[in-house]
């Protein structure tokens, strides 16, 4: 009899392996791969696609509104261009949430990116290029250290976090002393945040050109999909033969390295650098990533939900700023759309059971 269950268990394991290296199964984290009746499948259509619907319909409304200002290229650029750090954010969160882990750094670090972007070029005179080497090189080793404390010591990630953010603050107005840091920008570097390429904003191509990336790793490399799996059960990932505590410490490397990339499209955007510039931008990147997982594969943290959150908190955003909206009113729609969104994804879900 224990032949015979060492052997079942050992042929499971073999299968949820095969199953993590292929990402055709199973369970929770994976697409399960079972017909359902018809009307939960049209109900199912509806709530994947729902937030896409209620994209259209603002989009629909604000053009409805104000058609001379709303519709127009000039204002989808401006769009695209102000929504492309928060994209680069809520890109490098979705990789750790699709781990299940928290991270409340990212902000404080890309801010402490931009301190010591804007410090090397405006105070040492440092190419900016080499600056922003120099800076990535950091932040990997920032984000690799974070990932190390969390996996050895077995915190929670949202307190390593939450201590690392506070550090990082510290040392961000070490660096720059409280100041805006504005002299000496090279004018190359400010066309990043500003210029255009082939008609469309360079930072929405940086933004994109990052989200593809991240893509391609999450959705056609065995280590996305590993990910994935430690996201659904790590605990299963890990006796399948996934390295689950290195695969967690590379999510926060890759958040760190999302902060180095929104620093630099927020810094040349705006030819400087001024203390808590990205703090609001925190729960803007979680609210898009949560939206996210309402569509395409419901409950799951992936990249192309996360654009189409982004997409719809930038509509939302510019819509009521162009129809006169007072700034506290558009972050209480904000809030209760995501409520709403999220709550109705969860109870999709259940009644799909």
């Amino acid at each position: 009899m224990e032949q015979v269950s060492e052997s079942r268990t050992t042929a499971e394991r073999a299968a949820l392996g095969q199953s993590i290296e292929t990402g055709v199964e199973v369970g929770e984290g994976f697409e399960v791969g079972k017909h359902s009746s018809s009307p939960n499948k049209y109900f199912a259509t509806a709530a994947r696609f729902g937030l896409i619907a209620a994209l259209l319909l603002l989009i629909a409304v604000f053009g409805f509104l104000k058609p001379a200002q709303f519709l127009t290229v000039a204002n989808l650029k401006s769009t695209v261009a102000l929504a492309a750090p928060l994209l680069v954010l809520a890109i490098g969160l979705t990789v750790p949430l699709s781990m299940g882990e928290f991270d409340l750094s990212i902000t404080n670090s890309a801010q402490l990116s931009g301190a010591v972007i804007m410090s090397l070029v405006s105070v040492v005179g440092m190419n900016w290029g080499l600056a922003v080497l120099i800076d990535l090189l950091g932040a990997i080793v920032v984000g690799g250290i974070i990932g190390f404390i969390i996996v050895r010591s077995g915190v929670n990630a949202f307190i390593v976090t939450l201590g690392a953010g506070t550090f990082m603050a510290g040392i961000e107005f070490g660096i720059a002393h409280g100041a805006t840091i504005f002299n000496g920008i090279p004018l190359s570097y400010i066309k990043i945040g500003t210029g255009y390429l082939w008609g469309i904003p360079i930072s929405t191509l940086v933004g994109l050109a990052f989200a593809l990336l991240i893509w391609l790793v999450m959705e056609r490399t065995v280590v996305g999909r590993r990910m994935r799996a430690i996201g659904g059960n790590s605990e299963a990932a890990r006796l399948s033969g996934v390295r689950v505590d290195q695969l967690r410490a590379v999510g926060f490397i890759i958040a760190a390295i999302a902060g180095v990339v929104t620093a630099v499209l927020f810094t040349s955007a705006s030819s400087s650098y001024y203390p808590n510039a990205l703090g609001a931008e925190m729960l803007p990147a979680y609210a898009a990533c949560f939206l996210g997982t309402t569509v395409f594969r419901a409950n799951l943290f992936e990249v192309t939900g996360t654009i189409v959150g982004v997409a719809f908190l930038a509509t939302i955003q510019d819509g009521l700023i162009m129809v006169g909206v007072s700034s506290w009113l558009a972050q209480v729609v904000q809030g209760s759309v995501l409520i709403v969104a999220v709550v109705g994804s969860k109870a999709a879900s259940r009644r799909l059971g």
